[in-house]
């Protein structure tokens, strides 16, 4: 994605903005470890726990061992959080170019190409997940673990305790997306990391209408009514069926009940490519707001995380996910609208390897996910064929991460999900109204 740099000495020259790059790296690998531990932990409970057995532990003078392990455990709980970021920065992308190109020309053109780039990688993933379903089945059936057929339906496990169930009607919701959102036996249908493309679908349909919206009304408004509208729709889950976890495909999957999530992303989008808001970038940018921003960002997301899940909070659970994405609105905040480094030569893209190393995962983070779930398939399987733990770890760690990222790159070139680099120095090239930049992971750029 390329961008103005815009200072309050005018207008600078155009330079990729690479901490979106970063951000989805480093919200995929949080997703990623989510899955992992989530598989050996099998059905965690809600953060509000672990930060009880952190605060224990620390008040306990536990070991410090544990209390490390107390910590890392609410970052792992956490890392469904990485799907939230996703969508915000989804909302940031989408947004510049829109400001930047000067709206969309032809919405039915743009939506055309959204779900273009959003849907072949979709099918890539349900067919590679069959695949790799298919040889595990294949290889069951030939060491006298039942039929082919039997080992498909309900042979392949994705956690130590849990077998995927596969019949025609899984197929069929995995096949065509849309009803996997109508039934809860379909949500995860059988890609598990793939459920979020329905969602972020109703984010590109709605589009159009939320950009009218938030230039109409102005941003701050705009951001309330969202985080409102949000807050409401779990409200009423909450009255309805007294409790959202009981609800997952609903709160989950439907775009009113997370909706803050993507419109936080677009004010961000608006702030950094509106011309007329360079004064709001500069003072985003001062150190003291910086500051601020930090802090009452980790305010709001601990604020959220105590209340996700927390029973006895009521209806004060509605404010959870809606107080955790802005949170991490305003930790991401200070990173995206910095401004960016010009600086050049090999000592300072060494310094910098592992921010460089987390915005190329995050260039190709849709193909990272799609690979991702074939290899916890493969991981599984190793777990319930009883592999020893050192065997199972060193896979984890010398294969299953690895290859991961080696399959991800090239799928990501096939499908057209890297991004377009031009010779430096041919002067910077708008992107078409129609196309835009963002597809969830990095999608081309004019």
């Amino acid at each position: 994605m390329r961008f103005h740099d815009d200072t309050d000495e005018g207008r600078a020259p155009r330079a990729r903005l690479r901490a979106i790059d970063a951000l989805r790296g480093a919200a995929i690998l949080w997703v990623i470890l989510f899955h992992l531990w989530g598989d050996l932990k099998f059905f965690p409970p809600v953060p509000h726990d672990y930060y009880r057995r952190f605060v224990d532990q620390a008040r306990g003078g536990g070991e410090p061992w544990h209390v490390f392990t107390a910590f890392t455990d609410i970052l792992l709980r956490d890392g469904f959080q990485g799907v939230p970021l996703f969508m915000m920065l989804s909302g940031v992308a989408l947004t510049m170019v829109a400001y930047r190109t000067g709206g969309v020309a032809s919405w039915p053109r743009f939506f055309a190409h959204r779900f273009r780039k959003l849907m072949l990688p979709y099918w890539a993933g349900v067919a590679l997940t069959y695949a790799v379903i298919s040889a595990i089945a294949w290889r069951e059936a030939s060491i006298g673990g039942g039929g082919f057929v039997q080992q498909f339906q309900h042979g392949v496990t994705i956690s130590l305790r849990t077998h995927l169930s596969i019949d025609a009607g899984v197929i069929f919701a995995s096949a065509t997306l849309v009803p996997r959102l109508l039934k809860d036996q379909w949500f995860f249908a059988p890609q598990l990391a793939l459920w979020f493309v329905g969602l972020l679908a109703q984010y590109y349909l709605l589009f159009p209408l939320l950009l009218v919206l938030m230039k109409r009304i102005g941003l701050l408004p705009f951001l309330l009514l969202t985080f409102a509208l949000t807050v409401g729709a779990n409200w009423w889950v909450l009255y309805r069926y007294s409790y959202l976890e009981l609800q997952f495909r609903l709160v989950t999957g439907w775009a009113p009940f997370r909706l803050f999530e993507f419109t936080a992303g677009m004010a961000i989008g608006a702030v950094l490519a509106d011309p007329a808001r360079m004064h709001v970038l500069a003072r985003l940018r001062r150190p003291g707001v910086v500051v601020a921003a930090l802090l009452l960002g980790f305010a709001a997301h601990t604020a959220g995380d105590l209340l996700t899940g927390e029973w006895s909070a009521g209806y004060w659970q509605a404010l959870a996910l809606p107080l955790t994405t802005l949170g991490l609105a305003l930790l991401a905040l200070p990173l995206i609208t910095r401004r960016p480094s010009r600086s050049s030569g090999r000592a300072s893209r060494v310094g910098w390897l592992p921010v460089r190393a987390l915005a190329a995962a995050g260039v190709m983070s849709y193909t990272v996910l799609i690979v991702n779930d074939p290899m916890r398939l493969i991981a599984s399987q190793l777990r319930v064929e009883h592999v020893p733990a050192a065997l199972w770890w060193l896979f984890v760690v010398a294969v299953y991460v690895p290859v991961t990222m080696l399959l991800a790159w090239p799928l990501a070139r096939i499908l057209g999900l890297l991004p377009r680099s031009s010779p430096p120095d041919a002067p910077p090239r708008p992107a078409p109204a129609d196309r835009g930049e963002e597809v969830f992971a990095g999608a081309p750029a004019g």
